[in-house]
């Protein structure tokens, strides 16, 4: 039989051990973003964001049961990632001060649906934008550095730009910029986008143009709502045109935002019909123009059973 001391070692040992074990999963994830943001910039990691509604979000339960509860991810995710979870709770509550902080951030990173998970440097600048993957942890975890991977990419494409000048600069910035629009990230990179309208000052490049054109949408799109001219809109989108010849997907943009405003806006369907012609052809490789092709036919199609049927009714009516 043991000895009573040995009983006693036996237990303290074992308490030691479990309680390591639950202090490290309490410690998995982190709630104060401060906190997280000092230990990933002393740890040289970055950051995972989970946005989420613990108590009442299908999505959020799903994706912490088949992913984060994992063991896989609760091992592998920390070796890349200091893990914060910033909660939306609707049966609980959570500390003011958590409270307040969460609210902050999610206005801050103009979060709009559960769960959205967003991957940061250590300073909280988002690169990547994600939300539920199906595949469990591995997978995932994959997702994750696919991210990342762009990110390093990201970054090493700066550092050459910054040895660079005139247009070989603003065609290597345009390239980070892809890469992080592949990322979905909402990410404001408008100095990025001014410095390379700067550098292709003459447009030759088409820079300038894919840089500026939505912004002048942006701005017609505001000014449309506020005064609801819809000719003047019209007018303004047609002045845009040339400078949209050298990106045709925003060439067909322009076309299909004065079609929207033809059709819905004037009711001039005929004319809103040939904007909608010249967007498909502007860019017809794209997937929004190979969807105009079958909207074009049925909109044809529906056209010529009308006019079939109108010569009907006018004949009964003599």
């Amino acid at each position: 039989m043991l000895k009573m001391k040995q009983v006693l070692l036996i237990g303290l040992l074992i308490f030691f051990v479990t309680g390591s074990a639950c202090a490290a999963s309490d410690n998995l994830w982190q709630t104060d973003f401060a906190v997280a943001k000092a230990r990933a910039l002393k740890e040289k990691k970055l950051l995972l964001l989970d946005f989420t509604g613990s108590d009442w979000c299908s999505w959020c339960t799903k994706l912490k049961k088949e992913v984060f509860s994992q063991e896989l991810f609760q091992k592998e995710a920390p070796k890349d990632f200091i893990l914060v979870e910033l909660d939306f709770p609707q049966k609980s509550q959570l500390e003011e001060k958590l409270t307040k902080q969460n609210q902050a951030l999610s206005k801050m990173y103009k979060i709009s649906g559960f769960p959205s998970i967003l991957l940061t440097d250590a300073a909280g600048v988002e690169f990547a934008r994600t939300g539920y993957q199906e595949g469990g942890p591995q997978i995932y975890l994959d997702h994750l550095q696919g991210f990342v991977k762009n990110f390093q990419q990201f970054q090493a494409l700066e550092e050459e730009a910054s040895k660079l000048d005139g247009v070989a600069k603003a065609k290597k910035l345009d390239q980070a910029i892809a890469l992080l629009v592949q990322n979905g990230t909402q990410r404001d990179y408008s100095k990025l986008a001014d410095e390379i309208i700067a550098l292709d000052k003459d447009g030759k490049a088409g820079l300038r143009a894919k840089y500026e054109l939505p912004r002048k949408l942006n701005a017609i799109e505001v000014q449309l709502n506020q005064d609801k001219d819809f000719d003047k809109a019209v007018a303004e989108l047609d002045k845009l045109v040339p400078m949209a010849v050298s990106v045709p997907f925003l060439q067909q943009r322009v076309y299909l935002f004065q079609a929207g405003i033809l059709i819905k806006g004037k009711g001039d369907k005929e004319s809103g019909f040939e904007k909608l012609e010249l967007a498909q052809k502007a860019a017809p490789d794209t997937k929004t123009g190979q969807q105009l092709v079958k909207f074009i036919a049925r909109m044809q199609q529906e056209n010529e059973s009308v006019a079939k049927v109108m010569p009907a009714v006018g004949e009964s009516d003599k």
